[in-house]
């Protein structure tokens, strides 16, 4: 059976419901706008590098060349609209997190905090991850033009976050999946003692 300072079933369904329905709505509220802002970044990207940075070649004020002031302009733009879907990625991560930990749990529909809080940190690590390498793909170019060693530098900088973000996931996961295991072998072993007792 689970460990006795699991709540009450009655209490985890329903936490499970609630659970359930808040990430319903986060998902709903939420996914299309990170849709609308990847648009944007994605239009900002394109016509930035492509009519832009072209048209600027060759064009200075006084010692600076535009074509590295309209690199910073593009790189703010973009940066804004990261910080925006990250900030609305973190709830389709949380709402992610809630429908694991509704279908995943021992018995599903029942939910602790403990399983949903693990599923987070493992969903948001991951999302970040992946939304910040896409974005250092699309800043690599601007941070070129600014100047060469900056993209560079930046990489490092991501590469050590990346790695420390996953691993840090990769303990939230490998702590459910020893939760789930130990509730599955006490089940075992309650039933197998059941049995033998008959």
């Amino acid at each position: 059976m689970a460990s006795t300072n699991k709540p009450s079933s009655k209490r985890s369904a329903n936490m499970g419901r609630e659970t359930y329905i808040s990430s319903v709505e986060k998902l709903r509220n939420n996914a299309p706008k990170i849709g609308i802002n990847v648009g944007i970044a994605v239009l900002i990207w394109l016509i930035g590098n492509y009519v832009f940075i072209p048209i600027s070649r060759g064009l200075f004020i006084e010692a600076y060349a535009v074509t590295q002031l309209v690199s910073l302009i593009i790189l703010i733009a973009m940066f804004v609209l990261v910080v925006s879907i990250i900030n609305e990625l973190k709830n389709v991560a949380d709402a992610a997190a809630g429908f694991a930990a509704y279908q995943a749990g021992t018995t599903a529909g029942q939910v602790t905090s403990g399983e949903v809080g693990s599923y987070r940190t493992a969903f948001r690590g991951l999302l970040y991850v992946l939304v910040v390498a896409a974005a250092f793909l699309l800043f690599s170019l601007q941070l070129n033009f600014i100047h060469p060693a900056l993209a560079a530098i930046v990489l490092l900088g991501v590469t050590v976050w990346a790695v420390a973000t996953l691993f840090r996931s990769g303990r939230a996961l490998s702590s459910l999946v020893d939760q789930y295991a130990r509730e599955w072998t006490d089940a075992l072993a309650t039933r197998l003692r059941s049995e033998s007792s008959e």
